[in-house]
């Protein structure tokens, strides 16, 4: 990199500071040095040393920390050694290449977001690189403003989730090339619907699809149709006008309008009414509503995306859902597996759950207990990562150890790997239970009599109530 006074001149492009701007220019990047941190830490992977050097420059003057390696295998020992928040490596370096080092990266279980760039953008390199974990691909020469602000929407999901929406963490296939059709769909505005189980993330889709777009500086608006009446969702949707029913006491802008310019997420539209769909396929259609009691169109712009936990398919046919709304919302689908189909996420994700909520509490745990990984690899998590996120929240209240152990769940996971563990036993105790309730029910409850049904000592019946909690 050569300077010419305040004239930056890099492989990437030509940055200008004009010297009446400087004081503005440290002002304002101060205040992202204290946002985002200078806690926040870059690590740079390329075996093109001034690449390293131009792009590790640039980030230091937004103010973030940055380091660089321009070895994959050095770069893997760093990252054993301390704790980076965000990593952008190069494809093709000799000896180990970008692919097989997040993939390196991955097996490390770090759940720590990667950028891939190169100057070999081909499609085959993208939808690879994106299989294998890359938050995304950016082809050289980088266009910087572009990867900055990527670089601080993952900084920022990742100092404060609850209010970014989090951040997807994943090793699974799928889940990387759902990634894939999110991103591909993000700078559209194609109406996308979002289905899977209750827990799977479905508003972290809808959420990071917002972040990727032109709207992200937008309004990103939420309604969830499961929990509002449907009495009152139309005025919710659209507002209402002074007077449209007994208790609009004054005008109220309705969710269309709050949305305008940015995103509307229908959360659980499958529990919208037929009646309200008909009313909502007609906006989305003209492009215009009208407030509750009033007759005055109001034209809208809003990129709309939709999640359900049912099977929208089964509703159409029940009568339930408009397939012609379907339709006009289903450009883009996305349907999102559930957690017992992706068990190489569950440690990452508890990892990443285990580190947040130690912050949250102040705690200094530092990893699991080999019978938590167990547990958690062995259930089967019907309420799947938001059941897994309480799980772990729970758990790290109760922890006092730099080790989180079984003792920390809930009975109803300990008992059911401890359970495993001693199926015999389990099956032992079952019969034994069944034998004792049979014969106390035969005599009436007479424990004496029972005992002797069963041809043993009443002391013996007595323990071995107590012992099956049947006192």
């Amino acid at each position: 990199m050569r300077i010419f006074s305040h004239v930056f001149i890099i492989e990437m492009g030509i940055f200008f500071l004009k010297p009446s701007n400087r004081v503005a220019n440290v002002e304002r990047r101060n205040r992202i040095a204290y946002n985002l941190g200078m806690s926040s830490s870059i690590l740079i992977v390329d075996d093109e040393k001034h690449m390293c050097v131009s792009l590790a420059k640039l980030l230091e003057a937004h103010g973030f920390q940055s380091a660089y390696e321009t070895n994959a295998a050095q770069a893997l020992e760093t990252l054993r050694k301390r704790a980076v928040d965000l990593v952008i490596t190069d494809l093709k370096m000799p000896g180990m290449d970008g692919i097989r080092f997040i993939d390196a990266v991955k097996s490390m279980k770090l759940p720590v977001p990667l950028i891939m760039i190169s100057g070999y953008a081909t499609v085959e390199n993208v939808v690879e690189a994106m299989r294998f974990g890359a938050l995304n691909f950016y082809p050289k020469p980088i266009n910087f403003p572009k990867l900055l602000e990527e670089i601080k929407q993952v900084l920022q999901a990742r100092k404060a989730p609850a209010q970014q929406g989090g951040f997807i963490v994943s090793e699974n296939p799928k889940i990387h090339e759902l990634l894939v059709v999110a991103n591909t769909a993000a700078p559209t505005d194609a109406p996308v619907i979002i289905t899977g189980e209750s827990g799977t993330g479905k508003e972290l889709f809808a959420a990071h699809i917002h972040a990727m777009s032109h709207r992200k500086e937008k309004p990103y608006v939420k309604l969830n149709c499961a929990a509002i009446p449907d009495t009152l969702l139309e005025s919710e949707l659209f507002g209402h006008v002074k007077g449209a029913f007994t208790d609009a006491r004054e005008e109220r802008q309705g969710r269309f309008e709050i949305a305008e310019g940015g995103t509307l997420f229908f959360d659980e539209i499958g529990e919208m009414s037929i009646k309200t769909q008909a009313k909502l396929l007609r906006a989305l259609q003209e492009k215009e509503f009208e407030r509750v009691g009033s007759s005055e169109a109001r034209r809208i712009n809003v990129r709309f995306i939709a999640a359900s936990n049912k099977d929208l398919s089964a509703l159409i046919l029940q009568g339930d859902f408009r397939e012609d709304l379907y339709y006009r919302l289903s450009v883009i689908t996305i349907e999102i597996p559930p957690l017992r189909e992706r068990k190489e996420d569950i440690l990452p994700l508890a990892r990443y759950f285990l580190k947040e909520f130690s912050g949250v509490y102040n705690k200094q745990i530092q990893d699991f207990s080999q019978e938590v990984s167990s547990i958690f690899l062995h259930h089967d998590w019907p309420g799947n990562v938001r059941e897994l996120k309480n799980t772990v929240e729970r758990a790290v209240i109760f922890c006092t150890s730099k080790i989180l152990n079984a003792d920390h769940l809930p009975q109803q996971y300990r008992s059911a790997i401890r359970g495993e563990e001693n199926t015999l036993q389990t099956l032992y105790d079952k019969v034994t239970r069944e034998v004792i309730l049979d014969a106390l029910e035969k005599t009436n409850g007479s424990r004496q009599k029972a005992a002797e049904l069963l041809n043993i000592n009443r002391r013996t019946l007595y323990n071995k109530m107590k012992q099956l909690n049947l006192d």
